[in-house]
């Protein structure tokens, strides 16, 4: 593996790649597609133009895959939710139909 320590040149790579066997060139290639698949894919998702699920997929990777790779870029995944009054006045009739279920279950005991 090459270890690379400063900014490199075109002119300095080009040898580099040339000591590279056949295979390890493959290698190298498929994995400059994969890293631009992801970088497009983390675009589109941080313009909003697609899900995380559906940027993962288009970076051919595993939503969890992504999520690892927004974080290792500094990226925090967006989340919206409701305000916590909103939040609790959905909570409210479930409650009460559980509270309702509950009385009735201790009265037949």
């Amino acid at each position: 593996m090459i270890q690379i320590s400063e900014p490199i040149t075109l002119e300095k790579l080009l040898p580099l790649i040339q000591k590279l066997s056949e295979v390890e060139r493959e290698q190298l290639r498929k994995s400059l597609e994969a890293e631009s698949q992801l970088d497009a894919a983390i675009l589109l998702y941080q313009e909003d133009e697609v899900t995380l699920a559906r940027a993962a997929e288009l970076a051919g990777i595993h939503r969890f895959e992504f999520e690892e790779a927004l974080a290792a870029r500094g990226i925090w995944k967006i989340v919206e939710v409701d305000s916590a009054e909103v939040l609790k006045a959905r909570i409210a009739p479930i409650k009460r139909l559980h509270e309702s279920k509950s009385k009735k279950e201790g009265q037949e005991s």
